[in-house]
């Protein structure tokens, strides 16, 4: 009985931590988080490229508005490939790694500017990805 319910476990653990992270793609690392970006829910219109980053950080972070520190951040993008700039739409933090665990900060934005990222930054890595991807 118990050697059925650990197989079961085994199983259920293995096929669910796959679907957890199956849509996030690493891009990039630095000395302190991996980058991944979701291609699967990148959506278009006649201007911007639209998706989601991950970031996961190795060691869990502070914001002088929480009490308690975060692991984890997934942005919401709109991206000019055209003019390689990008905006964040919404910022999700969270307490646990790979946005895991509970939402600390939830933000929107209706409006909010566009930047170049700096050459050879995780930034700009990640702006050649998107915009490579939404070529094809």
């Amino acid at each position: 009985m118990i050697k059925k319910f650990i197989i079961i476990l085994i199983i259920f653990i293995t096929f669910f931590s796959n679907q957890v992270f199956a849509d996030w793609e690493k891009f990039g690392e630095t000395d302190s988080a991996t980058y991944y970006i979701n291609f699967n829910e990148t959506s278009y219109d006649d201007k911007y490229v639209y998706y989601w980053i991950l970031t996961d950080y190795f060691k869990a972070q502070e914001n002088s508005i929480l009490t308690e520190k975060y692991s984890s951040k997934k942005v919401y993008k709109q991206t000019d490939c055209k003019r390689f700039r990008t905006s964040a739409m919404q910022i999700i933090l969270y307490k646990n790694q790979m946005s895991e665990g509970n939402i600390l900060i939830n933000e929107s934005y209706k409006e909010s500017s566009f930047t170049t990222p700096i050459f050879e930054s995780i930034g700009f890595e990640e702006l050649e990805q998107i915009c490579s991807h939404t070529e094809r």
